[in-house]
This record gives C-alpha cells, sequence and structure tokens, in this order.
C-alpha cells in the first residue's frame, strides 16, 4: 500500500505550488461504477483527504463535489420513467463541468459522482431495455463525447463488482432481503454487461481511464483503494518539482 504521509506530503507541495501558480481550470475526475462497487466510499475518503491538506499560510484546495445526480438529487417524478431520469442526469453532469470550467470561484479539484461516462452507460441500457432505438442512443453518446465537455475530464475512475459481491454488500446488514429495480442479480448482470461494451468503445476516448475491479475476489481494501486513486490525482497536478 502506498504511504500515506507521503501522499499528504506530496498534496502539501503541489497546494504550495498552486498558490503562486494558480490553474487555468480545476482538475476533473468523474467517479463512474455499478452499484455496491465501493464508489461513493472511495469519493468520500478521497475528497476527506483534499479537505483536509493545507500549507503553512492557511489555503486549502478549493474542491467542486457536488452531491450525485442519479439517485439524490434526481426529481422524484421522474424515476418512473427511465429516459427521462437518465437525461436529466446527464444533465446534471454537464452542468457541473461547465460550472467548474467557467465558475469564477476557481476550484483546484472538480469531483463527479457519476458524470460522462456513467450517461454514456445509461444510454447503452436504456437500448438494451428497448427504451430507446439504437440510432437514438448514438446520437445521445456523440453529444455526450463532443469535445468541449468530454475534453474537461482528465481522469475516469471506472468500479465495478460482480452481482454475488454487488448483492452481498446491499443485504448484508438488512434483516430480509428484498431485490431492487436495480438492486437484483439480473439487472446488475445487464448493467455490468453495459460498462464492458462501453469501456471498449469509447475508454480511449477520455485522457486517462482506471478500471477497478472491487469484487470480493480482488482482495482489495476502501483504504489501498482511495490512497491508489489518490495517487493518480495528484499526478493531474503540475509537478512542482518541475
Amino acid at each position: 500500500m502506498l504511504n500515506l504521509d507521503g501522499l499528504k506530503g506530496r498534496a502539501e507541495g503541489i497546494l504550495g505550488q498552486l498558490e503562486s501558480n494558480p490553474l487555468k481550470r480545476p482538475v476533473f475526475v468523474e467517479f463512474s461504477g455499478t452499484p455496491k462497487s465501493g464508489k461513493s466510499t472511495c469519493i468520500d475518503i478521497v475528497s476527506h483527504f483534499f479537505r483536509r491538506i493545507e500549507t503553512d499560510s492557511r489555503s486549502r484546495f478549493r474542491i467542486l463535489a457536488p452531491t450525485e445526480g442519479a439517485s439524490k438529487r434526481t426529481p422524484f417524478y421522474l424515476k418512473d420513467n427511465w429516459v427521462a431520469f437518465n437525461t436529466w442526469s446527464a444533465s446534471y453532469a454537464l452542468t457541473h463541468i461547465l460550472e467548474g470550467l467557467h465558475h469564477s470561484d476557481k476550484y483546484h479539484l472538480a469531483i463527479l459522482d457519476r458524470g460522462l461516462f456513467d450517461a454514456l452507460v445509461w444510454f447503452e441500457v436504456l437500448e438494451r431495455q428497448g427504451n430507446i432505438s439504437k440510432s437514438e442512443k448514438q446520437k445521445v453518446q456523440d453529444f455526450i463525447l463532443i469535445g468541449h465537455w468530454r475534453d474537461a475530464i482528465d481522469s475516469v475512475f471506472l468500479f465495478t463488482a460482480d452481482p454475488a459481491t454487488s448483492m452481498k454488500r446491499e443485504n448484508q446488514d438488512k434483516l430480509i432481503e428484498e431485490p431492487g429495480r436495480a438492486m437484483n442479480p439480473d439487472f446488475l448482470n445487464t448493467l455490468n454487461e453495459s460498462y464492458a461494451t462501453v469501456r471498449e468503445l469509447y475508454a480511449g476516448q477520455f485522457k486517462n481511464f482506471y478500471y477497478i475491479d472491487t469484487s470480493e475476489s480482488s482482495g482489495s481494501t476502501a483504504q489501498s483503494t482511495a490512497a491508489q486513486v489518490t495517487n493518480d490525482i495528484l499526478d493531474l497536478f503540475p509537478n512542482p518539482s518541475k
């Protein structure tokens, strides 16, 4: 596992450099992935790390971290229509990319909990389920991939877990196991297949793409995964030693 003191020292050095050499725009990272794959846990750990870093002059990382749109911000009345739901979620992600690029607060780091890559995947799911046509899916995906906003994403971290692992995590603290609309083995399998398809087709169009399998068989821990992700994010900032 990466040395945590070393990570802290790297972050402090980068932040100190940013005091005298501010960024023209924030570093954008997107966290994408399947339910119960450890994505949200990793975001919490990574966000906590960057928010606690400060220099001798008391400056801190300025972070844009909007609440996940798909499960926490989407209007409730859209949740019965998956086309409307995912269109709103994709627009929500795009709105925050534009905010980060043009807002006067001059953020250092923008953390997207589901963004453009996730939108590509969910429109793949909609087409597989017969909710939209193949041509409609392609039109939406082409729009999502327009360089004006896709090029803003400096890194995508895709988290996945096999359906058995996801269901075990979903039910481990419950007294009654009851499958849901998304949290059931059949749908999770479809979702994993969609992520795999979109990763094969489009991962190369993003600057840096990391695939992280957190299935039980991987042996990974939340802390070790977050430490590696944090290290990868620090690599995106200008190197203060150069």
